[in-house]
């Protein structure tokens, strides 16, 4: 075989190499694509008060139920030095059983950064702080007399 034609067929199995590695880039980026779109709130998503509460992706929770535990997050003693308490959002991420899971977090003009997480247990009336390790949560005190409203208004 010719110099020449073994250099023409080295060229031709890179650029299909390359063809095919571009292929899957572009498949990974639509890919990232249709999630970022799938969790991005829409405004539909959000409701207006006080202290704005992001409704989760799923679960049925009354505007009073996020009140609730919005006010419980804010007469804990739960502190930090990256926002002030009163510019702290709470999102209900999800509930297991009588624990609900909640993400703090503070909203700037085009970003929002996640603070903390929280686990409350209604049950047990007990809030913790979950961020650095779940296995060993830090307990958090707050208003008890709030747990009345929480297990009135949320299911």
């Amino acid at each position: 075989m010719r110099p020449s034609n073994l250099l023409i067929i080295l060229s031709m199995a890179l650029l299909s190499a390359c063809a095919a590695a571009s292929q899957e880039a572009s498949a990974d980026t639509t890919t990232v694509n249709k999630v970022i779109a799938e969790s991005t709130p829409t405004n539909a998503d959000i409701k207006d008060s006080t202290n704005t509460t992001l409704k989760p992706k799923s679960g049925s929770y009354s505007p009073e139920c996020y009140k609730a535990i919005t006010d419980i997050v804010m007469s804990s003693s739960f502190k930090t030095e990256a926002a002030k308490k009163e510019n702290i959002k709470v999102r209900i991420d999800r509930e297991e059983g009588s624990k609900l899971f909640l993400q703090l977090f503070a909203s700037e003009k085009d970003h929002e950064s996640t603070l903390a997480w929280l686990r409350l247990d209604k049950a047990n009336e007990k809030l913790e702080d979950i961020t650095v390790d779940p296995a060993n949560p830090v307990v958090l005190r707050y208003d008890t007399k709030l747990i009345s409203a929480l297990r009135q208004n949320c299911p």
